[in-house]
């Protein structure tokens, strides 16, 4: 018996973004006796790592937990839109507010490469890495694009891909958010 999987990688969630197609029940979703609100996000980069800061308060009448989420998305991930890469669950009293902090890393916005057969950093290829905050993986009302940027690689002597500066270059252009 040999089983043929043709969604290739856009599967649950991936396909429904991807195709622009509504889903009954989002990646995310659930019931709440309240209603909470995204607020306030920025990111920031230091080195080869982000951080995503935002607010999340709960505007309803009753005491309910959030489960805010984290989507990245670069060119290099099509036909995927957008990933999963964090949550965290947060309970809240009604009026209450909590800051949340997601740190990412190189694996965050890296991809399989298989002429390659190596993982790649979509940073490193100059690419546009977006990051988006929300209950569900459909309803993300945060977007905001990182500001990191890391050198582009350039072959080596040996033919091979190099880094095209220092490690310390790299913090100083990410700290600079060039």
């Amino acid at each position: 018996m040999i089983a043929n999987f043709s969604e290739d990688v856009l599967v649950g969630y991936r396909w429904n973004n991807a195709q622009d197609v509504p889903s009954a029940f989002p990646f995310g979703f659930g019931l709440s006796y309240t209603q909470f609100e995204f607020t306030d996000l920025h990111t920031s980069c230091s080195g080869a790592s982000a951080s995503v800061a935002f607010r999340v308060s709960n505007i309803g009448s009753r005491a309910g937990t959030a489960v805010p989420q984290l989507y990245i998305g670069f060119r290099s991930l099509r036909p995927v839109l957008r990933q999963l890469r964090a949550f965290k669950k947060v309970t809240l009293a009604p009026g209450e507010t909590a800051d949340v902090i997601f740190v990412l890393s190189d694996e965050d916005w890296s991809f399989w490469d298989t002429p390659q057969a190596r993982w790649v950093s979509a940073l490193t290829l100059g690419e546009e890495v977006s990051v988006s905050v929300g209950s569900s993986s459909t309803e993300l009302p945060l977007t905001a694009s990182l500001p990191c940027v890391l050198p582009r690689r350039k072959l080596g002597k040996s033919g091979e891909l190099a880094m095209s500066t220092s490690v310390n270059e790299v913090q100083m252009e990410c700290e600079q958010g060039r």
